[in-house]
C-alpha cells in the first residue's frame, strides 16, 4: 500500500501559522481594548468630579478666578473624555477587524482540512481496491495451498 502524501500540506502549514497569527494579534487588540476602556472609565471619572467641584463652587461663596479655574478644568476633563471615547471606538474597530481576519483564516484552513479529509478517504477506498484486486488474483490449490493465478500455464 502506497503511503498518503497530501500535496497541499504545506499549504496547510502556513495557513495555520496565519491563523495563529491572527489569533495573536486580535489577543493584542483585545487587550489594547481593555486598556483604553479603563483610562476612558478614568477620564470620565476625572470628569464628574470636575463637574461636581464646579457644582459645589457655585453653591459656595467662590471668588471669580477659581470658577475659571475649575470651568478650565471641567472643559479639559469632558475633551479628555472625548478623545479616549473616540480612541476606545477606534480600537474597537480593529477588533472587529482582527475577528474578521482570524474568521477568513481559519475558513481557509478548514477548507484544505476538509480538502485533505476527501483526498485520503480517496486514498484509502483506492488501497482497499487495490488490495481486494490483489486477493483475488490469489487462488486456492486443490491441496488448500495458496498460489497466485496468471494468464501463464501451470508447469
Amino acid at each position: 500500500m502506497k503511503k498518503f502524501d497530501f500535496r497541499l500540506q504545506r499549504v496547510i502549514e502556513v495557513r495555520e501559522v496565519k491563523k495563529k497569527q491572527c489569533q495573536r494579534d486580535l489577543a493584542v487588540s483585545q487587550e489594547e481594548l481593555a486598556r483604553r476602556q479603563k483610562l476612558l472609565e478614568e477620564a470620565a471619572l476625572e470628569s464628574q468630579a470636575g463637574n461636581d467641584g464646579l457644582r459645589r463652587a457655585l453653591k459656595a461663596t467662590t471668588k471669580a478666578g477659581q470658577l475659571t479655574a475649575l470651568d478650565g478644568w471641567r472643559n479639559r476633563t469632558e475633551d479628555e473624555v472625548q478623545t479616549r471615547t473616540g480612541q476606545t471606538d477606534e480600537q474597537l474597530c480593529e477588533v472587529d477587524r482582527r475577528r474578521a481576519a482570524l474568521i477568513l483564516a481559519a475558513k481557509d484552513k478548514k477548507a484544505l482540512d476538509r480538502l485533505k479529509e476527501r483526498r485520503l478517504e480517496e486514498h484509502r477506498g483506492e488501497s482497499l481496491r487495490e488490495e481486494q484486486a490483489f486477493l483475488d488474483e490469489l487462488g486456492c490449490r486443490p491441496d488448500g495451498s495458496w498460489q497466485v493465478l496468471s494468464n501463464e500455464p501451470s508447469k
